[in-house]
């Protein structure tokens, strides 16, 4: 009996075989999650990459006992929720046993009393939502990938939604989780809202994207629905006489829950659009958005029409749905000739001119082109969309790997992050010393701690 087919048999003991398959019956749309061969990564397979098996728990016994299996056998554990992470981080790079958590998408408990919603880690972030807006509660985190998107996928990449400007990343707003640890045992942390006894341990499941365990269960603040919620949106004649609205309006504490800046072809200092949004008070919320009006005006702001923000609005989801359709497409037959990069870096407020200045003469030189630019959630927080198109596809990918590479480490000079909201995955991987320095050894100290045989999606974040 060959290894692969022993370990089979074990995992038969541990999981029904109709949520287990083995490499040749796995589906396609597991080889990749949302790095795939339009983006700048060399080290990416066109045929992407298989787990040797892929289970579905439906139950946390499940998860753990797999977990004993995979430390037995010395073989990695990929955790999956829906695959639309942006970093690679949800690929198996090395085979092992991709976890799809799809199944464990059960709301276990929602209290209006002490305001949270607790849920297993594969439920949908659209599903958790809409069950709070049943109870006549309020699910704040609100990404992109909001109608696709697990509860804890977005807590492995620490993710942030459209209304951060108020709530903050999903990890301000996660109060305990439930993990299953490389060793099969089960840590849960309690849901207090503070505590000054120790290290905090639920945060070294916050962004670490299942490197020190798979997270099976958590606990999110819900809150009040809000007595009134209002848009707004205004076009500027530059980017940097938004980038002065947004300033003064934080000065003059202006409180929105969503800031959207974009300025569209900045090579050619296009128009600018920033797109607000505010919740709470209807006294307080009108005084804001009276407030952000005039400030805008000052810096030659034209107020939209009420629709344009409510198109914004509406449509802010749609890409998600795209991807949705498209994600069955994992394999591809030609490397595309044309592709797309995607930075969100963080810096001081007083930086992001300079840095702007700098990603456009950077993109110049390595002749990729800047499709968009701007700002979310205030000053300090800058993204960019990339595009890069050669005859040669592997020449317009490593024009364009290279320019990323030099922006992202523009911004660490600055005394930035190279990454606010998607997390490492593969993709940032190399970078992760030159951003934490001593900080990368400490933290590969605590992986080898917790994980001495490197069993927990191995080669992700830089660990």
């Amino acid at each position: 009996m060959s290894d692969h087919r022993r370990l089979e048999k074990i995992l038969e003991s541990a999981i029904p075989q109709d949520r287990l398959l083995s490499a040749k019956r796995i589906p396609a749309r597991y080889k990749f999650d949302a790095l795939r061969p339009y983006r700048p990564y060399p080290k990416l397979r066109m045929k992407g990459y298989v787990p040797s098996f892929l289970v579905r728990p439906e139950t946390i016994a499940e998860v753990s006992e797999i977990v004993r299996i995979a430390k037995r056998s010395r073989i990695p554990i990929v955790p999956y929720g829906a695959g639309t992470g942006l970093m690679g981080a949800a690929i198996a790079i090395r085979g092992g046993i991709m976890i799809d958590t799809s199944r464990m998408n059960q709301v276990e408990e929602i209290s209006e009393e002490s305001l949270f919603l607790r849920a297993q880690s594969g439920a949908v972030l659209e599903d958790l939502y809409n069950r709070l807006q049943d109870d006549g509660l309020f699910f704040a985190h609100d990404p992109w990938t909001r109608p696709i998107a697990t509860l804890g996928g977005a807590i492995s990449t620490n993710s942030l939604g459209y209304l951060g400007a108020k709530y903050g990343s999903i990890g301000t707003q996660l109060l305990g989780l439930e993990a299953v640890l490389p060793d099969g045992q089960v840590l849960r942390t309690r849901p207090a809202q503070f505590s000054s006894t120790g290290l905090d341990l639920k945060r070294l499941f916050i962004g670490t994207e299942g490197s020190f365990g798979i997270v099976t269960s958590a606990t999110i603040r819900a809150f009040p629905q809000p007595e009134r919620f209002a848009l707004a949106s205004y076009k500027f004649p530059s980017f940097e006489d938004g980038y002065r609205a947004i300033l003064t309006m934080r000065a003059n504490d202006i409180r929105a829950s969503m800031v959207d800046y974009g300025e569209e072809d900045p090579t050619h200092n296009e128009e600018a659009q920033l797109n607000l949004a505010f919740d709470g008070m209807e006294g307080e919320v009108n005084a804001h958005v009276a407030k952000a009006d005039r400030i805008s005006s000052q810096f030659r702001g034209e107020k939209l029409e009420d629709r344009m923000a409510q198109e914004f609005w509406d449509d802010r989801h749609d890409i998600a749905l795209m991807f949705s359709q498209r994600i069955s497409r994992t394999t591809y037959e030609e490397e595309p000739r044309t592709k797309y990069d995607y930075i969100h870096v963080s810096l001081m407020a007083s930086k992001v001119l300079q840095f702007r200045s700098e990603t456009l003469r950077i993109a110049k030189e390595h002749g990729v082109k800047v499709l968009e630019v701007g700002l979310w959630h205030g000053p300090e927080l800058f993204s960019l969309v990339l595009s890069s198109k050669a005859g040669n596809p592997k020449n317009a990918g490593l024009k364009l790997w290279q320019a990323s590479d030099k922006i992202l480490m523009c911004a660490q000079d600055l005394g930035g992050s190279m990454e606010f909201c998607h997390g490492v995955g593969l993709k940032l991987a190399h970078l992760m010393e030159r951003e934490h320095g001593l900080g990368l050894e400490i933290m590969r100290r605590f992986k080898r701690a917790v994980d001495p045989f490197g069993i927990m999606n191995p080669g992700k974040a830089g660990l």
